[in-house]
């Protein structure tokens, strides 16, 4: 009887803990960028997560700037924008040396425009994801598969904002 009890007011409240598919919400995310009904989705489902580890607040963060790109209003933009990346803040905070959270959050950066202030931590994402990369298999860091590693790789050498010597470093992690 209690069992049924506590399914019922966990349902009400709107969250539950429950594991995830995070290849899904990689998926699902590359689907938002392009769709404001999907990103909503994508949000809602991230945000009924109890309990959200640094990686899923990453996707989070991300989904909430998403809604910022999506938005008409000016002002729910700025909103937006702000919330994902408070959001992103915690989750690097949380897991500093999570290359893909680190990711999330350079790569946000890189597409707003600099005017709006939302680009400070480009170069230490940057600095920091490298060094990452270059000790892949240590603890925290493995998050990332090969296949996103890669991708994650490629992605920094297009931006072009990595140093002469890190261009280097990239490219011999591509092979």
């Amino acid at each position: 009887m209690k069992f049924p009890l506590l399914l019922i007011v966990a349902l009400l409240l709107g969250k539950i803990t429950m594991a995830y598919d995070i290849d899904k919400i990689r998926l699902d995310y590359i689907a938002a960028v392009n769709s404001s009904k999907k990103a909503d989705i994508f949000y809602k489902e991230l945000k009924a997560i109890a309990q959200p580890d640094a990686l899923i607040l990453a996707y989070l963060g991300s989904a909430e700037a998403l809604r910022a790109k999506h938005a008409f209003n000016p002002i729910n933009k700025l909103s937006y924008l702000k919330q994902g990346s408070k959001t992103l803040a915690t989750a690097v905070n949380t897991a500093p040396n999570n290359i893909e959270v680190r990711f999330l959050r350079f790569s946000l950066e890189h597409y707003v425009p600099s005017f709006l202030g939302y680009n400070k931590n480009l170069e230490a994402d940057r600095t920091k994801i490298i060094e990452l990369l270059q000790h892949k298999n240590k603890g925290e860091t493995n998050t990332a598969n090969h296949k996103i590693t890669k991708n994650i790789i490629a992605f920094l050498l297009e931006t072009k904002r990595c140093s002469p010597s890190e261009i280097i470093v990239l490219k011999k992690l591509l092979v």
